[in-house]
């Protein structure tokens, strides 16, 4: 999960380092006239203010859009969360394989499982399951 959660991350780092590179370039090309100085095109004059409005839009969409990723990562970390359990024999699915619950807990968490009862299923169940083993003989 940490290995997940660091790519995660990661991504969303580079996508937003994207976008602010993105308005850097806006800056840089707007100071240095770069289609005057690579094309030999027509000089354009300084325009600070509509640099910073397209440099804020694109900031603006930047945010937007690592935003979205972001719910969408958060989205999918929860979807994989979940255990898809099988309503007739509660076997778990796992990767196109079907194995007995307990199977799983050992093979995903190095635990072993061990059953007990919980006090509403003693009461629903009744005394006898609540018992232990050495009476019920």
């Amino acid at each position: 999960m940490q290995m997940k959660s660091r790519a995660v991350n990661e991504a969303l780092m580079l996508e937003a380092l994207g976008f602010i590179f993105v308005a850097l370039l806006i800056w840089v090309n707007e100071y240095l006239d770069l289609p005057h100085m690579l094309l030999h095109a027509a000089p354009t004059p300084w325009r600070p203010v509509e640099v910073a409005i397209e440099s804020g839009f694109v900031l603006v969409l930047g945010a937007a859009v690592t935003g979205v990723s972001w719910l969408t990562f958060r989205r999918l970390a929860y979807l994989e969360s979940l255990l898809t359990l099988c309503a007739g024999c509660q076997r778990v699915g796992d990767e196109g394989r079907w194995m007995e619950f307990e199977l799983f807990v050992e093979s995903r968490d190095s635990l072993e499982t061990t059953h007990g009862m919980c006090p509403d299923c003693q009461t629903t169940l009744g005394p006898a399951f609540s018992r232990p083993f050495v009476e019920a003989q």
